[in-house]
């Protein structure tokens, strides 16, 4: 009976002891669940701060972005625009918040044709305008470009675009005709370019004759587009009717009237230029390879007016070189590495022109700088593979017939590399100019100008609402002032 009473007081005792244990393990259960839900919750608050805060973030850059490009767009309209002194407003809602943006614009010591914007982008709360949640800043350098009238001009070998090339602030004088393939353009919706195409390219044939170049029959249209090509802007093209395969790839953009159907557009004479006349001016014989005018390095040479280089001349690295005159090189133009090149002040408007007999070849990331009256300075190559006119004397004034159809696709002026070479002319006088890089070129004339890659070329085109085009050259955020 003992026996009996002390196993029953034994299995209560284990059941309240069990009981025990499972309630204190639930509670420890409860607590460690409760933990991780305080946890999650924690840490989706903080990623959804975070995301608001990035969301300001990149509100803030924008915002300093588009004060750049206002900045831009108001150059290009008044050269003398100071910025935006006074928090201009980019965007106000509930879920960017409020963003405003200031710009100022300074001059540059180093180069009289570039400007120093300066843009601050701030997102302020949308219901308290003084509680600052981002900034952001940039800093960008434009540079000012301008040549005197038309930028482009070709002879009857036309002007050919490919790949994703683009040709914008310009206007256009085509002898011959417009070839486009790929996605090639030329002009902007917002800035449309003018473009006149003479048709002038007949007879056609690999030996045209002494007639060439002729206007073509009415039936040869002189401006052929792919689809996806497209040309903004006012366009009179003798004998043109199609405005492409699609029939929108003629367009006038915001202030271009398209295509004139019925608009003839005269020929234009390429410019002539006396280079025996320069040949004879020459005061100064020396090489263009060695010596005083050659440079390797960093260091800086100082041409004289009327010099003639002899050799192959390269003119490269990170040297710098000060036109004082006109230069005539015997041999070819090599121009590349991170070299500059500067037009003397002393030249005032007045161009000089680096006369080359052989062939021009342009890289790199090098400049040529204009001087304080914006002149730049002209480039011409001479060179042809007409053999009457590469004697070991001189070139010939003259090409005509078979002989210019020949050596009008003859490669002489190359201009490639992320060049900036504003306010210069580059002249392929009797062959082909091919551009194949991307940035900023005051003209191009050659029989046949040839663009391929992708690269966007602008040409500095005096504007009608401005004295000069702005282009930026330069981009770099910069930590805002706490």
């Amino acid at each position: 009976m003992i026996k009996q009473n002390l196993l029953k007081r034994f299995e209560r005792i284990r059941s309240n002891d069990e009981s025990g244990w499972f309630l204190v393990s639930t509670i420890i259960i409860v607590l460690f669940l409760t933990a991780i839900g305080l946890t999650v919750l924690a840490l989706s608050s903080s990623e959804f701060q975070f995301s608001r805060q990035q969301l300001y973030i990149q509100g803030a850059e924008l915002t300093a972005e588009a004060g750049i490009e206002q900045s831009v767009a108001q150059l290009n309209q008044n050269s003398g625009f100071g910025g935006y002194t006074t928090p201009t407003v980019f965007f106000n809602n509930a879920t960017q918040g409020y963003g405003v943006f200031t710009a100022t614009i300074s001059s540059m010591p180093s180069n009289a044709n570039g400007k120093l914007i300066t843009s601050t982008g701030y997102v302020y709360n949308y219901n308290d305008h003084s509680q600052l949640l981002a900034e952001h800043g940039v800093e960008v350098t434009v540079i000012g470009t301008s040549t005197p009238g038309v930028s482009v001009i070709s002879g009857p070998g036309g002007l050919i675009l490919s790949g994703s090339a683009a040709i914008t602030n310009s206007t256009l004088d085509i002898n011959g005709y417009i070839d486009m393939s790929g996605r090639s353009t030329i002009g902007t919706p917002s800035v449309p370019s003018t473009v006149n195409v003479a048709d002038y390219w007949c007879p056609q044939g690999s030996d045209p004759g002494s007639t060439y170049p002729s206007l073509c029959p009415s039936t040869i249209q002189p401006i052929s587009l792919e689809a996806d090509t497209y040309i903004y802007g006012t366009v009179c093209a003798t004998n043109q009717t199609s405005t492409g395969p699609n029939g929108n790839e003629i367009q006038g953009g915001s202030t271009g009237k398209g295509l004139e159907v019925g608009c003839t557009a005269s020929p234009v004479s390429m410019t002539t230029y006396n280079w025996q006349a320069q040949e004879s001016a020459v005061t100064t014989t020396a090489s263009g390879t060695s010596g005083q005018y050659a440079c390797s390095g960093s260091g800086s040479v100082t041409f004289p007016a009327n010099i003639e280089l002899t050799g192959n001349v390269v003119w490269g690295n990170s040297c710098n070189y000060d036109i004082t005159g006109n230069i005539y090189i015997d041999g070819n133009l090599t121009i590349d590495g991170a070299t500059q090149i500067k037009v003397d002040n002393s030249l005032g408007t007045t161009m000089p022109v680096i006369l080359v007999k052989g062939t021009i070849n342009v890289g790199g990331s090098g400049s040529i700088i204009e001087n304080s009256d914006n002149t730049g300075a002209e480039f011409i190559s001479i060179d042809s593979n007409d053999s009457a006119c590469n004697t070991s004397t001189s070139s010939c004034s003259t090409i005509t017939g078979t002989a210019l159809y020949n050596t009008q696709t003859f490669n002489t002026v190359t201009v490639g590399g992320a060049f900036q070479v504003q306010g210069s002319i580059f002249d392929a006088y009797w062959g082909e100019i091919t551009l194949d890089g991307s940035g900023i070129i005051g003209g191009a004339e050659g029989q046949t100008i040839n663009m391929s890659g992708s690269g966007t070329i602008t040409f500095g085109t005096e504007l009608n609402s401005g004295s000069t085009t702005w282009n930026i050259t330069s981009y770099e955020p910069y930590n805002v002032p706490g």
